[in-house]
């Protein structure tokens, strides 16, 4: 808390509380950062890639006419609609990670930007982890 006190030297006082001061970065670290972002990208590529290919195989997977399909069951339901939402999210993430990459910046605030993927992440990893365990589970039982 300012002091109810003048200011010295007839100073004003400022109209923000304070005045951000500008982020140094050197090459080192911009170069660790940008490799770090670009490892991240891969993750979400591969992220994509296989959940993409999951939901597309349950799509196209087919015994015949007479045998049950994926979709007469809940528990395969849950499988390919978490692969799918998944699938959107990681391609939501790589355009994401691609901006960050190009511009050097976040699309949030940074800290906004971290919890935001961690959450997601974490709660898209149990949505798989959920999924596929109830589609495991009912495939055995199906057997």
């Amino acid at each position: 808390m300012r002091s109810p006190q003048g200011f010295r030297n007839g100073e004003s006082p400022s109209p923000h509380n304070r005045i951000p001061t500008p982020h140094f970065h050197n090459t080192v670290t911009l170069r660790k950062l940008k490799r770090f972002n670009s490892l991240i990208l891969v993750f979400r590529v591969t992220a994509f890639t296989f959940s993409l290919a999951s939901s597309v195989f349950m799509v196209t997977n087919s015994r015949g006419s007479g045998s049950p399909h994926w979709f007469d069951y809940d528990a395969f339901r849950f499988v390919f609609a978490a692969n799918a939402i998944v699938a959107l999210y990681s391609l939501f993430e790589m355009g994401v990670s691609v901006w960050e990459i190009s511009t050097g910046s976040t699309l949030f605030p940074e800290i906004l930007q971290v919890w935001f993927d961690f959450g997601h992440d974490q709660v898209f990893a149990y949505l798989l982890l959920s999924a596929d365990s109830a589609g495991t589970a009912f495939a055995k039982t199906l057997r």
